[in-house]
């Protein structure tokens, strides 16, 4: 089986819930997609060991890239006033792995200094299921 690279990822994202989906993974350096389970303690007096039960789940997504005019216009916005509007998105992993659903942005950030490019990071977290298909979205 052959080990999958960056080259094989992309990222598409909305401007809104229903609106088209836009590639902008040729502005992307990172991404990061993320499972997170909550465990619950359920260790009773007398127990020697800690025990736990599964609790809720959930996923996350954070992306960093270069600013530019494609991002500016997603993220820009967010900037100045933060939105409760989900957001479309669609990660990539490989050829025929796509993972998407809506995400609400819950963190975004330029950053840039002097004779370097301006940057932006954001964080996403998806609001209820993460789909995880081998067909990208339309």
């Amino acid at each position: 089986m052959a080990n999958t690279t960056l080259k094989d990822m992309a990222f598409r994202l909305a401007g809104n819930a229903t609106s088209a989906l836009v590639a902008i993974t040729s502005y992307i350096n990172q991404q990061d997609l993320k499972a997170v389970l909550s465990l619950i303690e359920q260790t009773a007096m007398g127990d020697t060991k800690r025990r736990y039960i599964p609790g809720l789940s959930g996923n996350t997504v954070s992306i960093n890239g270069m600013v530019n005019t494609t991002t500016d216009g997603i993220f820009g916005p967010l900037i100045s006033a933060a939105t409760s509007v989900s957001k479309r998105c669609e990660f990539k992993s490989y050829a025929a792995r796509f993972y998407n659903g809506q995400v609400f942005l819950s963190d975004v950030t330029y950053s840039g200094r002097t004779n370097q490019l301006q940057t932006f990071s954001a964080n996403m977290t998806f609001d209820g299921a993460l789909n995880r298909t081998s067909v990208t979205l339309t």
